[in-house]
């Protein structure tokens, strides 16, 4: 999908949880986070937590890229309910 000439658009499905040991919130591919109900470390304290089980929230994030696939910008495209996850 193109958006202009010199841009494309591409999307990414991203979760996310706060580490319940010291509350920092941690970011995760909602597909591995939630769907998946992986596993993840929080960057700042080393603790091993379920993403799903301490889900904070969850949005599919617009990507425009330039033509060469650099990032240009981000934006969220749509809010997932997590009470119908």
């Amino acid at each position: 999908m193109s958006i202009s000439e010199s841009e494309d658009i591409t999307f990414f499905d991203m979760a996310v949880a706060i580490c319940p040991d010291c509350g920092t919130p941690v970011a995760e591919s909602g597909w591995y986070g939630i769907d998946m109900e992986s596993d993840v470390e929080c960057y700042e304290c080393g603790n091993v937590f379920n993403m799903k089980k301490h889900a904070a929230d969850r949005a599919t994030l617009s990507v425009v890229l330039s033509k060469n696939g650099k990032i240009k910008r981000l934006g969220v495209k749509d809010k997932i309910d997590l009470e119908d996850e």
